[in-house]
């Protein structure tokens, strides 16, 4: 019944890709699969140095792990915002690497003594850890929200487009 016109990008994006361009969706693809493999090497290092990190501190890695990856492949599949791919890859690149590359860099004595603030690195750690879990949530959230919304549009406007109404003259 309806076709697609294949200049067009992904129906209700409004974008469309020329020649010689590449598909924001594939891109977001590509970068989602950067990403995972990113996040994989590190929990497979925090893993490795679980005996150097804090109590706690692996288990909340994994629990990261454990929202980010089903999200990646969703987006993988789906796509995302510009701003939901920065947020991801600032918290894959950056945020969470830095955490445990700054804990990690410390000589072992220095770990549970208090620090500048009055609580020790561990503590620290855990903190951004604790943090970083919570933040993962709430972007896991706002994509799903997103995408939960766009439907919620379409089902808008498909109704409004072919459910007759009794106004209507026959």
């Amino acid at each position: 019944m309806f076709r697609r016109r294949r200049d067009e990008a992904e129906p209700g994006s409004g974008a469309r890709v020329t020649p010689g361009e590449e598909d924001p969706r594939s891109q977001a693809a590509g970068r989602a699969r950067e990403l995972g493999a990113e996040l994989a090497g590190i929990v497979a290092q925090a893993d490795r140095d679980g005996a150097r990190l804090p109590p706690g501190a692996v288990p909340v890695v994994r629990d990261i792990d454990d929202v980010l990856r089903p999200l990646l492949r969703y987006i993988e599949a789906r796509s995302a915002q510009a701003e939901e791919l920065r947020n991801l890859t600032a918290i894959i690149n950056d945020y969470l690497p830095r955490a445990l590359g700054d804990y990690l860099a410390l000589p072992a004595r220095y770990a549970e003594r208090p620090g500048v603030t009055g609580s020790s690195p561990a503590d620290d750690l855990i903190r951004q850890l604790v943090l970083l879990d919570e933040g993962v949530n709430e972007l896991q959230d706002l994509v799903y929200t997103g995408d939960a919304a766009k439907l919620a549009i379409q089902a808008r406007f498909l109704d409004a487009k072919f459910r007759r109404s009794d106004l209507d003259l026959d």
